[in-house]
């Protein structure tokens, strides 16, 4: 994947908005990869560690809470199936995204969406 230029906006926020707002654009396209984001900055992956360590974050947790935030948007379409979401969220399996999903809302996707969407 190309790298492409950062958006004025995006490039004057924090470093963890950075990468948050990468992330969403590399779940847009598939899979998301801490290489990828880091050449996007125009560091390497361990500068990218090292000062998200400053800001007492990783990139596997702004990872989840980009994933969090976007299953819940997705969860809104009561169409769009839990494969479907799972997939564009870059999980390998429904499995997994249920497992994760049960983590952050304390409650599997489907009952989620049938407790808190009917």
């Amino acid at each position: 994947m190309a790298s492409e230029p950062l958006r004025p906006e995006v490039a004057r926020a924090s470093l963890s908005a950075r990468v948050s707002s990468l992330i969403t654009v590399q779940l847009a396209r598939g899979k998301v990869g801490v290489e990828v984001v880091a050449s996007q900055l125009h560091m390497s992956r361990y500068t990218l560690h090292k000062k998200l360590k400053r800001e007492g974050l990783t990139f596997a947790s702004l990872l989840e809470d980009v994933r969090r935030k976007q299953a819940l948007t997705y969860m809104q379409d009561k169409t769009k199936p839990l494969v479907e979401i799972a997939e564009q969220l870059g999980f390998s399996e429904l499995s997994a995204f249920s497992r994760a999903f049960k983590r952050w809302m304390g409650t599997s996707p489907a009952e989620y969406r049938s407790l808190r969407l009917s």
